[in-house]
Formats: structure tokens, sequence, C-alpha cells
């Protein structure tokens, strides 16, 4: 009620309460058609002065997990006269963040806990603030004022100011309904990008091979055949992966858990064989050599469909990026308690610029995109998560002009004691 005004008739104050009820409505309307909850929170906090006749409004958002720091700040006055942004809620404006009620004050000039308002602020003497809920938790509140000699707030006030901060609470629910859609949209995409590329691989394989058998089967010795048969057969096993989810990081792509398969020992022999067999019968147009070096282990315990993963996602990059009849060089070596694989092309090599992002998840580099490489910007990206979930790494030494060595280490004995760094 403003100082100095005759006392309300029961027709004024049933009037008022149904014009109020009225605003509420369309309030309510306009808070679930709107997408931006920035814009639904200043059209609450103009609607609030207005309903409640103050001469100052505010809405302020906490920061999740904080009682004082404040995410979002609306404000119903001209900017002049408040230019500073409230960084945290302290004094008698932390009253509702912190007591979870109420305040209302007739003024507040002088008291003892301090308002929480920048000096800059013109004078304010009557005050009524409600805590923000979404569910049991405060997530902010709603602020009316009036300057010196202009009237405090009544119950009804205090009401009122309850019903526009549970308007407040509606839109940021549907303000995290909307972010919790997109993140789920999001890692549905994920998964969905990380399926595509995960399968891509052993298709082309696949498709390799069979070129061959038909092109030159006749001509192919039995053991020749039988192992074109294999690889394929290898291939079809990781398509059936992607297919049951079972493939590393496809069951949850935001997941932080290491693989979960059985860890034998692998071959390194005839691992390394087994994919410059595949990645060779892919393309067709570059060969991919392999190379144990003396003193490496002849075998690690691994597993080997996470391994199969990881190499022949370097492989596969560096054999894209060769010149057509070239040879990219499969390398493995003893390094300590770790075997590392050295994968090296002849291409362009990678500005020193990209080489820092070249594991982000979807960057793909200049290049690619120029000649126009079929990617997604996942597999090199994979590679490293892999490799760190199980204690290992991978890294790139390239020189523009010089080709690129790809470079992956991985524990010997199995073990994930952390990331590796070469």
């Amino acid at each position: 009620m403003t100082a100095g005004e005759p006392p309300a008739s029961d027709a004024d104050s049933e009037g008022r309460a149904i014009a109020t009820l009225r605003v509420l409505n369309r309030l309510a309307r306009d808070v679930l058609s709107e997408s931006s909850v920035d814009v639904a929170l200043q059209r609450l906090v103009d609607e609030a002065k207005q309903l409640l006749r103050s001469d100052f409004s505010a809405i302020v958002l906490l920061r999740p997990g904080s009682t004082t720091a404040i995410a979002h700040f609306a404000y119903n006055a001209p900017r002049r006269l408040f230019p500073s942004r409230l960084p945290r809620m302290v004094g008698l404006l932390a009253g509702p963040v912190v007591t979870q009620r109420a305040v209302r004050l007739d003024d507040i000039r002088g008291h003892p806990d301090g308002v929480g308002i920048p000096v800059e602020h013109p004078p304010v003497a009557a005050l009524l603030a409600v805590p923000i809920f979404v569910g049991d938790e405060v997530v902010g509140e709603l602020a009316v004022a009036n300057a010196p000699g202009r009237g405090s707030f009544d119950d009804v006030d205090e009401v009122v100011a309850g019903e526009v901060a549970a308007h407040a609470a509606m839109a940021v629910s549907l303000s995290r309904a909307a972010q919790a859609r997109a993140e789920v949209d999001t890692a549905r995409k994920d998964f969905l990008d990380v399926s595509f590329h995960n399968i891509r691989t052993p298709l082309t394989v696949i498709k390799g091979f069979v070129s061959t058998l038909r092109a030159r089967g006749e001509l192919l010795g039995r053991d020749e055949r039988d192992r074109c048969f294999d690889s394929i057969e290898r291939a079809l096993d990781r398509v059936q992966q992607v297919a049951e989810g079972r493939l590393p990081l496809l069951e949850d792509p935001v997941s932080e858990g290491i693989p979960s398969g059985e860890v034998v020992d692998v071959e390194v022999t005839e691992m390394l064989q087994a994919i410059a067999r595949d990645a060779s019968a892919a393309d067709g147009n570059v060969k991919v050599v392999a190379t144990v070096e003396p003193r490496t282990p002849a075998s690690f315990r691994a597993e080997p469909q996470v391994v199969h993963e990881l190499l022949g996602n370097l492989v596969g990059n560096a054999v894209k990026h060769s010149p057509e009849g070239d040879t990219v060089s499969l390398v493995a070596r003893g390094d300590g308690a770790f075997i590392r694989f050295d994968v090296s092309d002849n291409g362009s090599g990678i500005p020193a610029r990209e080489q820092a992002r070249i594991f982000e998840q979807f960057y793909r580099t200049r290049e690619s995109m120029d000649r126009g490489l079929a990617g997604t910007g996942l597999g090199l990206w994979l590679t490293r998560r892999l490799a760190e979930l199980l204690g290992g790494s991978v890294g790139v030494s390239s020189r523009r002009g010089h080709g690129s060595t790809f470079w992956l280490t991985l524990p010997v004995d199995g073990s994930a004691p952390g990331t590796r760094t070469g």
C-alpha cells in the first residue's frame, strides 16, 4: 500500500484480486510458451513491479550449489540506476535464500545486517523478498522495494510475490528440462556418430577382401584365401559388436569407465600382420608393412578387439592421407614396461597449429576437408581416450611436407596405472 492512500474498499480489493489473477494466468501462458528463460524472467520482473506497485523489482538466480554466487540477474529499472551487476547475495537480500522464508520490512535503512545493494543504487526503504523454489531447492529470489516515503508491503503483497516467484520457478524448471533434453540429444548424436565410425572401418575391410576374392580368387592359394576369409570374419565380428552395443565406448558415449572385455595374451607379430593385411586390402592402393623390432615382447596383455580398434584407427588414418601407391609402416618395439607402436606415412604432414587439436572430438584438419576425405573427426579422439583409459598414451610427430608418425603405448602387463606421456 502506498503511503497517504486511503484504505481500499472491499470492492477495490476484489477488483485488484481479479485483475491480479488475470495477470498471473497470462504470465503462466507466457512462461510456458517462451523458449528463453532470460526473456521469461525479465517479463516476470516487469509484471511484479506493476502488480505490487513497487519502485524497484528484481529476480536473482543462484549458481548451482551456491547460496551466494549469482548466476542471473533481471532488474526493472533504468540501467543507469544500477550500473553494476550484483556479484553475490549478502545482507538482507540473502535472507530468503538462507532462511527459505520471505523477508518483509517497512524500512531497511540502517539495518544491522546490511542491505546487500550497491551504494550507487537509489535509496530503498520498504523491502519484500521471497525465495524461488524448484522442488525443495532454493534457486533464487524475487525482491521488490520502494523508495523512502512510498509505503510498505502487506500480507496480500507477499502472497502475490510468492505467486510470481512460483512462475519464475516454472521458467527455471522448463529451462532445465530443455537443457537436459539437449544433452540427451547430444549424447544420442555422439552415440550414432561413434557407431557409424566403428562400423565403417570393418565394412571397408569386408568390401576390400570381397573385391580381392572376386578379382583374383582363383589365382590365390588356399592359405591366402583362408587369410582373406579370416579377415572378413574378424570384420563381421566387429560389426556384430557394434550392433549389440559391445564395442568400447558405445554403450555409454559419456562414460568414463574402462572397457571390460576379456584380457588375454595378444601375440604381437600375428596381430600386426592381421591389421596390416586388413588395411592394405581395404584400400587397395596403399600397402601397409608391419615390422616387429628386436627385443620387442612376443606378447602383451590386452583386449584384442580394443587394440585392433586403436591401431586400426591410426593405420586407417595413415592410409587415407598417403599418396596412391605409397607404403605405410606399422612398427612395434619394447619400451620398458610398455609396448610402443609407430604408424608412419609419407603424406603431406600436419601443420603445427593443428597438431594440438587433431585429438579433439569431431575435429578435422583443413586438408581433410579441402580434399573431401571421408571421416567424422572421431577416430583419433576415440584412440586417445581408449589409450588413456588403458594406462597408455598416444601422440604424433609431424612436419609439413615430410609425413607423420603416430605412436601408441600400452602397458605390457595389461594394467592401467594411469596416463603415460611419450
